[in-house]
């Protein structure tokens, strides 16, 4: 199949900043990527890096790729690329060749339909006000927590004033970003492992440690996400939760596979992508919540500001660029 590739760059502010303990979001910028065949159509990708670091890399790589080109040979071409632009450029060749067929509208807006990402300097007072909302009315809230940004002591503190604030209807998952050693993990375990409200402790040890991962996991759900992308072995491998995230991966059509395949233990979770890329977030997330272990999606939509970067359109994105 002959190709024409072309490449648009954007940029845009997240509308507040997300912290962790490796760094702090404040704005995100990549590339959008679009395949034209003059038979089957057009295609859409988005090469969007989670660090920043990577991003003359993906520059680089992309000025690789000629105007004309066939499927075979890009596909060849980017084996040795970057994951977000192998993740984009197989994103596009699905929807070209109909391997993938989006809805015109995903259901992803109301409270209990995606995880919330609580405040870390602020979560109890967020945790109140969200259990004071009447939207909430008797439905089930998932909120997320980051730590391992400020010093142990005040954290433990805040998370068990959290804990004593949790309903029945609140679901808790906590994201350590690879920031612990053991000992201070196995703390966390000690206090989490019998509360029947958390969904699962996220990436509590370095993506190295997987033999101290596995010992965790069988005290109490231990999810994987940073280790998945250094490891993707990993995901043939984990028999606990998965926090998958397509934009990063080389090839979004795996996931959709396992999905569609009914298995378990994955969930979605954004890199926060535009909408071009947001739509594979969605389409698999509702696959998800098919499956037998379904789970909201961490979407972060409240971090997108407003901005035709965000429509639903590709072709509409791709036009304003």
């Amino acid at each position: 199949m002959n190709l024409t590739f072309k490449k648009k760059s954007f940029f845009f502010e997240l509308s507040s900043k997300v912290a962790n303990s490796n760094t702090t979001y404040k704005n995100k910028s990549g590339w959008i990527i679009k395949l034209n065949n003059i038979e089957k159509g057009v295609g859409f990708g988005e090469v969007n890096p989670l660090r920043k670091k990577d991003l003359d890399k993906c520059e680089i790589e992309l000025n690789q790729i000629p105007k004309y080109i066939n499927s075979k040979n890009i596909t060849e071409q980017i084996k040795s690329f970057h994951p977000c632009i192998q993740s984009a450029i197989n994103s596009a060749l699905a929807e070209i060749e109909r391997k993938i067929n989006f809805k015109k509208n995903y259901h992803f807006n109301e409270i209990d339909q995606t995880a919330i990402l609580l405040n870390p300097y602020n979560a109890l007072e967020e945790l109140k006000i969200l259990k004071d909302n009447k939207l909430l009315d008797g439905k089930s809230l998932t909120i997320k927590l980051k730590v391992g940004i400020q010093d142990n002591y005040s954290e433990e503190k805040t998370l068990i004033e959290i804990l004593n604030h949790l309903r029945s209807n609140i679901k808790l998952r906590i994201d350590a970003n690879g920031s612990w050693e053991r000992e201070i993990a196995n703390r966390w375990v000690d206090i989490l492992k019998d509360i029947e409200n958390i969904d699962w402790l996220e990436q509590p040890l370095s993506k190295d440690d997987i033999e101290g991962l596995r010992e965790l996991n069988k005290r109490m759900p231990i999810a994987l996400d940073e280790s998945l992308l250094k490891y993707p072995s990993l995901i043939n491998e984990w028999d606990g939760w998965q926090i998958r995230r397509p934009s990063q991966e080389t090839n979004p059509m795996d996931l959709l596979k396992e999905l569609k395949d009914k298995k378990g233990f994955r969930s979605l979770s954004t890199s926060f992508e535009t909408g071009i890329g947001r739509r594979w977030l969605f389409h698999l997330s509702s696959l998800q919540l098919l499956g037998l272990t379904p789970k909201v999606p961490g979407l972060a939509l409240n971090k997108n500001p407003n901005s035709f970067l965000f429509l639903n359109d590709p072709q509409k994105i791709w036009d304003k660029l």
